[in-house]
């Protein structure tokens, strides 16, 4: 935990009405974003994780629900970045020693991320993936399109995922995310491929 804040982000919110100026801030623990084009357009994110007290996280849901703005700040880094809409947002509490009060902890998915569950969008272009290592790629990917693979092609799918220029690096904090872009069908046909070619085999025992 030593210099844990070295390796955490900024999120905040500002709204300005006719009477009050609402300005709170959190600490960033994971994020998934899109890469931000520069510091005024609006980057999509699809995962962020914050902790802070009851008015700093209690504002920032309210905002995410309205669809709103924040700002984030990863390093020198500063963009501007919106869930979008429909996002699904999970809450929980932390006791810490010492302290009076329970620190409140937030995790908040965009659409497109939340429809990586089975199931939820079986037709998707564009996966969005926690992690780039290939067993999880191959798991997340196999999960949501109902894939018949062995965890051994891991290494060939992921291989053959980046040879194709199928995958994108995401911006990440505490994470490495990965887009995978490819449709069921395709994926299907890039396995088929490998088990004709025999870059994979399903060894029967």
């Amino acid at each position: 935990m030593q210099n844990a804040h070295l390796r955490m982000g900024k999120l905040t919110f500002v709204r300005q009405t006719r009477d009050t100026v609402t300005n709170v801030s959190a600490h960033i623990e994971r994020l998934i974003a899109e890469p931000p084009q520069n510091s005024t357009t609006v980057t999509d994110v699809h995962l962020v994780s914050v902790f802070g007290g009851d008015q700093e996280i209690g504002a920032m849901l309210g905002a995410v629900h309205e669809g709103l703005r924040f700002q984030i700040g990863i390093g020198a880094r500063e963009f501007t970045g919106s869930l979008g809409e429909k996002p699904t947002v999970y809450r929980a509490s932390m006791q810490v020693p010492g302290w009076k009060r329970p620190v409140r902890h937030a995790v908040m998915l965009s659409r497109a991320l939340f429809e990586t569950t089975l199931g939820a969008n079986s037709v998707a272009r564009r996966t969005v993936l926690f992690d780039d290592s290939p067993p999880f790629v191959l798991h997340r990917l196999a999960v949501r399109f109902g894939l018949p693979v062995l965890p051994e092609w891991a290494g060939w799918l992921a291989a053959e995922l980046r040879r194709r220029g199928l995958t994108e690096e995401l911006l990440g904090v505490n994470c490495a995310p990965v887009a995978v872009k490819a449709t069921k069908h395709r994926l299907l046909r890039i396995l088929s491929q490998g088990l004709r070619r025999k870059a994979i085999r399903i060894v029967q025992s």
